[in-house]
């Protein structure tokens, strides 16, 4: 166990929990958000066709929970302002979210574990 683990109290251990659930869920939402909306992209610059028009805002609104969700996570495992800023924006990436979300969830499970 490193020393890091063994200051932690039960109450932070619980709260990077509750943290990290709240950034898988909102790293998936947003990743799939993402595929709505360059369908919505397609749908409308390649067939003219404004049927998801109002889909942009709604994926706005779901990635900025993401990005909440990623700073709140990132001050409790103490995460540079870098580290979460490169974590958002690698989630603009179609595919990369996913990828991220996944390496994100393998280094702070960890640090769940009394």
């Amino acid at each position: 166990m490193s020393a890091e683990q063994q200051t932690r109290t039960d109450a932070e251990t619980k709260a990077i929990g509750t943290g990290l659930g709240f950034f898988r869920v909102s790293a998936v939402v947003a990743g799939l958000a993402m595929f709505v909306l360059i369908l919505e992209m397609v749908l409308k610059y390649g067939m003219g066709n404004d049927v998801l028009s109002w889909w942009s805002p709604v994926h706005g609104l779901i990635f900025m929970v993401f990005a909440v969700a990623t700073a709140n996570l990132g001050f409790k495992v103490n995460w540079s302002v870098g580290r979460m800023i490169a974590t958002i924006l690698l989630a603009c990436i179609p595919f990369v979210a996913f990828v991220e979300e996944r390496r994100v969830v393998r280094e702070v499970t960890p640090l769940t574990r009394p």
